[in-house]
């Protein structure tokens, strides 16, 4: 029996006992690359993981910043791939990029170690094509392959095969705001009466006034640690904050100066991995969307309640969506699970049709369902306008605020359009 030091082997129960479970509750992982990864990521209290050809792959963040581990099942580390700012990259990388592909920006970079050396991968675009490169440390290429190519028709509508739900356009928008570095990572807006837009960002426990008009943050009002919050809703003088682990922080009177916090533990699996949050006020409760799944749902993902008549989360999906539906096809030119076709970042209801909006970063689609959890209508969006479309949210009047994470080093946005679809 392979024998751990002290140390890892006492962290490592200690996570899987504790609140921190979330990093393989659910996923048979073996207990020696449990141990592994609680000695190397001793902070890190979330990932998602999958099974790569009877290895572990681990992804999650870390400084904000997307990271990959992938073990044996022994625990050998056999990889670890690092988002990195692209100001980092080597300089002979820098060169023949300003060289060969000076018409390209830079999406994102990764450093890969492996073998005891490191190499690059590099996503680059343009208005028509996406590239993916690999470079060795010294300049040299060691890849290069197409990610994607689009039609302007293409970026704004589905393929045509799709038969049940019908496409829409969001049209072209009529606002646009680029937002501070502290809300890059912008996750989910809501919209105050007086026209202040309330973001919450992926790593900290505050909720920023953003003011369009001045174009800055007026006021930030603090109401917990650190931690992944997603989303936000606004009920009358109190805010609502979704974690992704399923956990509800209700700010009361979130504006007097001094708001009462209360936290509402989860009852959902860790892997589901909330991210969208809606208030729906003819019923008087909060709707809750996963990104991620739960395997006793079998083909589908579930729209979760939390009443707010007594404070409650309820177990069971109020809310069935099938996954093998016309629309719902995966972006990613890695599908690893059925899951992947639907990942819902935001979940909002449109104050004037009763509409339920549904918005996917990953596959960079808004789409409208029924409370059958049929999908109705559905448009692709414009990832040169909307990189990482993470937060929506209506006016009054029905127009309809996006709001997108920056890149390494691009920084966060919130567009405006005068509709949905």
């Amino acid at each position: 029996m392979k024998k751990y030091n002290l140390y890892a082997f006492a962290l490592a129960a200690l996570l899987i006992g504790s609140a921190c479970n979330t990093v393989w509750d659910n996923t048979e992982v073996p207990e020696a690359v449990k141990v592994q990864f609680a000695e190397r990521y001793p902070t890190i209290k979330q990932a998602d993981w999958d099974n790569e050809n009877g290895n572990y792959e681990a992804e999650f963040k870390l400084s904000g910043l997307e990271r990959t581990a992938l073990f044996t099942p022994d625990g050998k580390l056999i990889s670890y791939t690092e988002e990195i700012d692209q100001r980092h990259l080597p300089d002979a990388i820098l060169e023949a990029l300003q060289t060969g592909y000076a018409n390209y920006k830079i999406d994102e970079a990764h450093r890969v170690q492996q073998n005891g050396s490191a190499r690059y991968v590099i996503e680059l675009e343009d208005n028509m094509q996406e590239l993916e490169l690999q470079f060795e440390a010294s300049g040299k290429m060691i890849e290069q392959q197409p990610v994607s190519t689009t039609s302007p028709l293409e970026a704004s509508l589905l393929p045509t095969q799709l038969l049940e739900s019908s496409t829409g356009t969001l049209g072209q928008p009529t606002a646009r705001w680029e937002l501070p570095e502290n809300l890059r990572e912008v996750s989910g807006i809501a919209l105050l009466p007086n026209g202040l837009i309330a973001c919450v960002q992926d790593e900290e426990g505050a909720i920023h006034l953003f003011d369009p008009e001045k174009k800055q943050v007026t006021e930030k009002i603090t109401f917990a640690g650190p931690g992944d919050y997603e989303g936000i809703v606004l009920v009358e003088k109190d805010a609502y904050i979704l974690r992704s682990d399923g956990a509800l922080f209700e700010v009361q009177d979130f504006r007097n100066g001094q708001p009462s916090v209360k936290e509402h533990k989860t009852v959902l699996a860790a892997t589901q991995n909330t991210e969208g949050l809606a208030y729906d006020a003819k019923n008087n409760r909060l709707l809750l969307a996963c990104k991620g799944f739960d395997t006793r749902l079998g083909d589908n993902k579930g729209i979760y309640t939390f009443l707010l008549s007594d404070k409650t989360m309820q177990p069971e999906p109020v809310m069935h969506i099938a996954l093998a539906q016309d629309g719902l096809t995966s972006t990613k030119k890695k599908k690893k699970d059925k899951y992947d076709v639907l990942q819902p970042s935001s979940f909002e209801i449109h104050p004037i049709t009763g509409e339920l909006y549904l918005l996917d970063a990953v596959n960079a689609r808004l789409h409208i369902i029924d409370e059958a959890g049929k999908i109705l209508k559905t448009t692709q969006l414009d990832k040169k306008l909307l990189r990482q479309p993470e937060g929506m949210a209506f006016s009054s009047k029905g127009e309809l605020y996006i709001a997108s994470e920056g890149g390494t080093k691009g920084k966060g946005v919130i567009v405006k359009f005068d509709q949905g679809i």
